[in-house]
């Protein structure tokens, strides 16, 4: 067996039926994709669809999170959006590669306080952590930030370096999520809600596996 989690990436440029695995990104989870061969066409499922692609291998640099590409034709038969995250099980006994959506993820992030006020509007979010969480790095995402019943839209903001794992709030945001900066929370986010929620890290932390820090690249 061989599993591992990734995220989407929907690519014009791949032939039909075609899957390509970029499984050694330095701040994935561990997996152990590899052992599934490269070129061999296996029996991808998801629920009751299943169907015959051909798998590739390719090696990351400096990414951030461990991701797949798919045709366009395989992302809409298998219900695969651009920027989802999916849990990946293969079984070579009878050739077959599961796969299951992850609908939430677990990080941790440094609170900083942001100065500027015209950012009340906004969250700013490092990018290796934005990947951690899984949220996607499109223009003007907007999130749905939550402590407790608190609950604010803020558009996110990528700051110029993208390695920070922090993530910033102005003061006005910050009485208002009743959040203290200079110290870490724990970070949920649901990709179905697009929401984040805050809370302390002692809440997070027996779910969280850390991921290993490397620059990040946006890939398309």
């Amino acid at each position: 067996m061989a599993s591992g989690v990734v995220d989407i990436q929907v690519s014009k440029e791949l032939a039909e039926n075609t899957i390509v695995i970029i499984y050694n990104c330095e701040g994935g989870l561990p997996n152990d994709l590899h052992l599934i061969r490269d070129g061999y066409e296996v029996t991808l499922q998801r629920a009751d669809l299943e169907g015959k692609v051909r798998v590739v291998h390719e090696q990351g640099s400096d990414c951030s999170f461990n991701y797949i590409e798919v045709d366009p034709l395989t992302a809409r038969k298998f219900r695969m959006r651009h920027g989802s995250r999916f849990t990946l099980v293969y079984d070579p006994n009878v050739n077959r590669l599961r796969i299951r959506r992850i609908t939430t993820s677990h990080a941790h992030g440094f609170l900083v306080s942001e100065p500027r006020k015209h950012r009340d509007g906004s969250i700013i979010i490092g990018y290796t952590l934005l990947s951690w969480l899984g949220i996607p790095s499109t223009p003007n995402m907007v999130i749905t930030v939550a402590n407790g019943s608190i609950s604010k839209k803020l558009k996110v903001v990528i700051p110029e370096n993208e390695l920070e794992t922090d993530f910033r709030l102005t003061a006005i945001n910050m009485r208002r999520f009743g959040l203290k900066p200079g110290k870490k929370w724990g970070l949920v986010y649901n990709q179905l809600t697009q929401t984040m929620k805050v809370m302390p890290v002692a809440a997070t932390a027996s779910r969280r596996i850390r991921p290993r820090l490397t620059k990040p690249t946006r890939r398309r």
